[in-house]
């Protein structure tokens, strides 16, 4: 089921990196999921944004954290003004991603795929013994978010594919070959959601059939993804942008392992 997820990736790149060269990034037009970093604020909701290497000068009626990143609608309205929409916070994983001492590859996907038990159980072993061992402040940290998310049964993985390094969080169900997973593509930005394959009824044939719940962060992803469809590898498959996604372990479980070096 995990390659499913990396076909949504491959899929995503370069339908939305076409759309967002059609459409030019100074615009600001086209409601794709686009970055911003939060610079400074002013006067009443006025705030200075930087995105890429531009910055500019626009209010938000949400209130917006000065310091902080988030993925938001961006477009011009008809007086000339840019106007942001649909926030979402990105969670504070730049540095975490980064400099995570342990980093996987799809070859170590396919591993998890064929035998979960066993790797969740290699990984439990590393991270322990590396913890033991962590000679940094900051290796430690990083570790031991891996092993307290894994502590309540989230496998939080950095996938590095392509020369970039990814965030996955991973949750098996109860039910038997089922998943819940959360994931931040570069350009589709977070998507969370579950994964489940559904046995037919006796009297109809007994071929299980592979289905998908996923919440997307807009709705120009939603749109994208549902013309799509049938090139994700699914019998059956719900996107919705209603819902924002959300993390399956909270990143913000970093601050309490901030231990004395």
């Amino acid at each position: 089921m995990l390659n499913k997820l990396s076909q949504i990736d491959k899929l995503a790149a370069p339908k939305l990196a076409s759309a967002l060269e059609s459409k030019g990034t100074k615009h600001f037009n086209a409601n794709l999921p686009i970055l911003l970093k939060v610079l400074a604020k002013s006067q009443g909701s006025s705030y200075l944004l930087k995105l890429g290497n531009t910055t500019l000068q626009t209010t938000s009626h949400t209130k917006l954290e000065v310091g902080k990143s988030y993925w938001a609608n961006m477009q011009s309205n008809h007086a000339g003004q840019i106007v942001i929409s649909k926030l979402v916070k990105k969670p504070d994983i730049d540095e975490l991603v980064k400099n995570m001492p342990l980093k996987l590859n799809a070859q170590d996907l396919s591993l998890l795929t064929a035998n979960p038990k066993a790797f969740t159980q290699e990984l439990k072993d590393f991270l322990l013994s590396q913890l033991a061992n962590a000679a940094h402040k900051e290796d430690f940290k990083e570790l031991a978010f891996l092993a307290l998310s894994l502590a309540q049964g989230v496998l939080s993985l950095v996938v590095s594919e392509d020369g970039k390094d990814q965030l996955l969080q991973l949750c098996p169900k109860k039910s038997r070959n089922a998943l819940d997973f959360y994931a931040i593509f570069p350009r589709l930005g977070p998507i969370s959601g579950s994964i489940w394959q559904e046995v037919s009824p006796k009297g109809a044939n007994n071929e299980a059939r592979l289905c998908a719940q996923l919440a997307v962060m807009n709705e120009r992803v939603e749109e994208i993804l549902q013309e799509h469809s049938d090139e994700l590898g699914l019998d059956s498959v719900q996107i919705s942008s209603a819902n924002t996604p959300k993390e399956l372990f909270s990143l913000s479980s970093l601050c309490l392992l901030d231990v004395k070096g």
